[in-house]
């Protein structure tokens, strides 16, 4: 069960295209304290604790905090007949969490033409299924820690701020200090940098917390450090290919690389 609940699959990917395929096209960027004190647009993270700061933490969402694999599967083959592509067995998950996102969707049959349905219809779904994600791992001690010792924690993600939102209050997650929710358009990469633009954030102070081969990369073409977490949707032999700064298997392994 520990080896199901940690094969995760790029076809997560598939879910995050509906970023570039949905109706409204606008790219937009929220900055949104996690307490419920309104967001000012203008407020840098630097002025958050400016004197005790250490680093400002910057954790991916679907796979690294939220463990999304069960229901994306399930989705994904509730739909596969109807959508012509292949359903994903278990048996095909070690191998597939070796590969790319386009590499994934050859594997699976779903074509370009296909994708923006498809993407849609796993992103619908989604949406409703939210209220029963589970954490990907047991991560709340980690992040608490990180705080009491002068970290700022923010989660840069495509999915939505109401979403993210609400699996971080029914988990008992309300810790991070942000949530910078936009689409990727361009590019993961891009959205980093604005994200660290509007905030005045420090290219040298960011540490990047992802769990896909295109987290490391996207961190890596930003200028920022990267930490993968071998949980995700990545194995940990993938994620080496690609040079993090660090590769881990549990939360608590960020206490020793971040403060020390």
């Amino acid at each position: 069960m520990r080896d199901q609940k940690k094969l995760v699959v790029d076809i997560k990917n598939i879910v995050q295209i509906l970023d570039i395929c949905s109706t409204n096209q606008e790219q937009y960027t929220v900055y949104c304290p996690v307490n419920n004190e309104k967001p000012n647009p203008q407020q840098s993270l630097t002025a958050v604790s400016c004197e005790t700061l250490m680093h400002t933490i910057i954790f991916d969402f679907d796979g690294t905090i939220a463990d999304t694999l069960s229901v994306v599967i399930r989705i994904a083959n509730k739909f596969a007949d109807h959508y012509g592509y292949k359903k994903i067995p278990l048996s095909d998950l070690p191998k597939l969490r070796e590969k790319k996102p386009s590499a994934v969707l050859k594997h699976l049959g779903i074509s370009i033409f296909k994708l923006p349905i498809v993407a849609r219809k796993i992103r619908f779904e989604m949406n409703k299924e939210i209220i029963n994600l589970k954490t990907a791992v047991d991560i709340r001690e980690t992040l608490v820690h990180l705080k009491e010792n002068g970290c700022v924690l923010g989660i840069l993600t495509t999915n939505s701020r109401e979403n993210v939102m609400e699996f971080l209050k029914k988990n008992d997650l309300e810790l991070f200090d942000f949530v910078y929710s936009g689409r990727a358009v361009f590019g993961k990469s891009r959205l980093l940098k604005k994200m660290m633009k509007e905030k005045t954030i420090p290219h040298e102070d960011p540490i990047y917390v992802g769990d896909e081969i295109r987290d490391v990369e996207a961190a890596k073409k930003a200028g920022i450090r990267v930490i993968g977490v071998s949980w995700g949707y990545n194995s940990k032999n993938a994620l080496l290919k690609f040079h993090p700064d660090h590769v881990i298997e549990e939360p608590e392994e960020l206490k020793s690389i971040i403060l020390n």
